[in-house]
């Protein structure tokens, strides 16, 4: 019944092209074949959390086309729910039931002016920082997202706009997040060495470390087939080898194969670039 209340809602104000998806395996295949400008979507679907669904596709992992306007709708206002709603990347969230008027007010705010998106190692997505808290400390890159809504409402069904537009957009996110990679593990290095050196941290922590170090150089070198940092796959392949010995043969580590794998990570730091930044998570 809301489904069928909001398209309408939606239809009047303009919109076409409506599906009314219905399932979670459905909303993924939409957002896979880059089929969609604005997604209204509860947070969960088939007992599915979308804003999963949301990370892979603002990290270029579902579909090429990581901008379109999410709203997800909430059921509950617990704080690990909401939590959940804005790590993901959606531009909006709004607690359910939700009036359709106050559904267009929201989509037609996001139509005149988008948050620009920050970019870290393990979040894409509007910046909701305040000023404050950007010039405090370090802050992470961002970029100005492509608004899809604007543009198709300003030059018609045409995408050929947008579709530059989102282009060179993706290849900025790729590039940024490569860097950020980087820096990762640079930083993921140094507390490794020092807890080891120091006997500090568990070796549950430890593990824990070496795990984000292989997802880090695993989505580097897929990100690197196709941006100007292919040059250096070479490099974060020997990284790759150094880090899959750390995770067979923790407990056998020297600091010497620390030393080496830190002398590596920096010199790819100064490599791709990237100047150093919080390594904290969205939120």
């Amino acid at each position: 019944m809301m489904r069928g209340n909001l398209r309408t809602a939606l239809q009047s104000a303009g919109f076409r092209n409506i599906t009314d998806a219905g399932s979670f395996v459905r909303t993924h295949d939409l957002l896979a074949q880059d089929a969609v400008d604005l997604l209204v979507a509860s947070s969960e679907v088939e007992g599915q959390e979308v804003g999963l669904l949301v990370q892979e596709l603002r990290n270029l992992r579902l579909g090429s086309n990581p901008f379109p306007v999410v709203i997800l709708l909430l059921g509950s206002a617990a704080p690990d729910v909401v939590k959940k709603a804005i790590d993901s990347g959606a531009d909006d969230i709004l607690l359910t039931p939700v009036a359709p008027e106050q559904l267009l007010a929201r989509i037609a705010k996001l139509s005149r002016q988008r948050k620009p998106f920050v970019v870290t190692h393990d979040y894409v997505g509007p910046d909701r920082r305040t000023k404050a808290r950007q010039f405090a400390s370090q802050s992470a890159p961002g970029l100005e997202a492509p608004n899809p809504l604007r543009v198709r409402m300003s030059s018609g069904i045409d995408g050929t706009k947008l579709a530059k537009q989102i282009a060179e957009a993706s290849g900025t996110i790729n590039r940024l997040k490569i860097e950020r990679h980087a820096v990762q593990l640079e930083w993921l290095v140094t507390q490794v060495a020092a807890a080891i050196r120091d006997e500090t941290a568990p070796r549950q922590s430890l593990e824990t470390f070496v795990a984000r170090m292989s997802a880090a150089v695993d989505d580097m070198l897929v990100r690197m087939r196709t941006s100007v940092a292919e040059a250096h796959m070479g490099t974060v392949g020997e990284i790759r080898d150094m880090v899959r010995l750390l995770e067979t043969n923790l407990a056998v580590v020297t600091m010497p194969e620390l030393e080496r794998l830190s002398v590596a990570t920096r010199a790819l730091v100064r490599a791709i670039g990237g100047s150093a930044v919080t390594v904290a998570t969205a939120g």
